[in-house]
């Protein structure tokens, strides 16, 4: 089997948010990511997923250097750009862009569409203003929207049109690597499978990898190739989408995918219902962070923190269930 080329990946990536008492001082660490190490691959779509706080979306921020990691290494197609200044990351910025989740919000309500993308050519240096009048006008009916939409303000677009609109922005400078943060969630279901089959689309045209946002599995089952599962902070499993769907290891994987309703009406499907809250990321819990609701919770699991091991080709997990190493009873 042709392995396929990296083209974004981080290792052992962290990143604490300080807490300041009355004085200004560092008190304490907001945990929102804690050392996740993952690899998105040329052409492929991987999904993250995890319930509201895992940190998934902060770890999509860290990866395109909108937030600064506080440890690890970001790498961007061999390159290590986890340390670069902002003058040595703009010409990284044309390689990798963002989606956000709120298309509203990410886009300047001031300024007219065609004006939007025009200045990001300008900014990396396309002066001519014919040019990126024409660029940005190729680039609308790229994602499907016309050339009177060019001169209206973003109030002006539907939902699903000004996600149109913020995917034109980040495909402007052709990067190859898009992180897609929950860009469906906020939209209607009929105009989520439109945005979505958009991004199969330009996928295959312009051989694009996306980092996938996102916390609807039915979508990310659809549209992933590997799928990785966080949990306060850490990246607890990692598998092909089938091989995932199909052989859940973890107990907090298994949790999240049985709350996924069935298709099938007359199948009956055991929901796991995990007890107890979700812990503060300001202090996580000892060994691993899942122990203080995991079922199958051993002793161990309180001292002993799991590190992400492969127990086939296409799937790894983080849990002293499957590790021999730290645990003899393991399977």
């Amino acid at each position: 089997m042709e392995e396929k080329k990296v083209v974004l990946s981080s290792e052992h990536v962290s990143q604490f948010f300080p807490i300041k008492n009355g004085f200004g001082q560092v008190v304490n660490y907001v945990k929102a990511v804690d050392g996740v190490t993952l690899e998105l691959h040329e052409g492929e779509t991987y999904g993250l997923v995890g319930e509201t706080g895992c940190g998934k979306s902060t770890l999509g921020r860290t990866l395109i250097r909108l937030l600064e990691p506080t440890e690890g290494n970001v790498v961007l197609n061999g390159e290590d750009i986890s340390h670069l200044s902002e003058k040595e990351m703009r010409k990284y910025r044309k390689e990798v862009q963002m989606v956000f989740q709120d298309p509203y919000t990410s886009l300047n309500p001031r300024q007219k569409v065609g004006d939007i993308l025009m200045e990001v050519l300008e900014i990396h240096g396309v002066k001519d203003k014919d040019e990126r009048m024409e660029i940005a006008m190729k680039m609308l009916a790229k994602v499907g929207l016309r050339p009177e939409h060019f001169y209206r303000y973003p109030h002006e677009f539907s939902g699903g049109q000004r996600q149109r609109v913020g995917l034109a922005r980040a495909l402007i400078l052709n990067p190859k690597v898009i992180i897609c943060d929950e860009p469906v969630s906020a939209l209607d279901v009929s105009i989520q499978a439109q945005i979505i089959n958009l991004l199969q689309d330009l996928q295959k045209e312009d051989k694009l990898s996306y980092l996938f946002i996102a916390h609807d599995m039915s979508v990310v089952k659809y549209i992933s190739d590997r799928i990785g599962v966080m949990y306060l902070g850490h990246l607890m499993e990692e598998a092909e989408t089938e091989e995932l769907f199909s052989n859940t290891l973890h107990p907090y994987a298994q949790a999240l995918l049985s709350a996924v309703p069935n298709a099938n009406p007359h199948e009956e499907k055991q929901r796991i219902v995990l007890e107890g809250d979700l812990p503060s990321p300001i202090n996580p819990p000892t060994g691993c962070v899942f122990h203080t609701r995991c079922p199958y919770a051993k002793a161990i699991c309180s001292e002993k923190i799991p590190v992400l091991k492969s127990v086939n080709e296409k799937h790894k997990v983080a849990c002293l269930l499957y590790d021999k190493d730290l645990n003899p009873d393991a399977e």
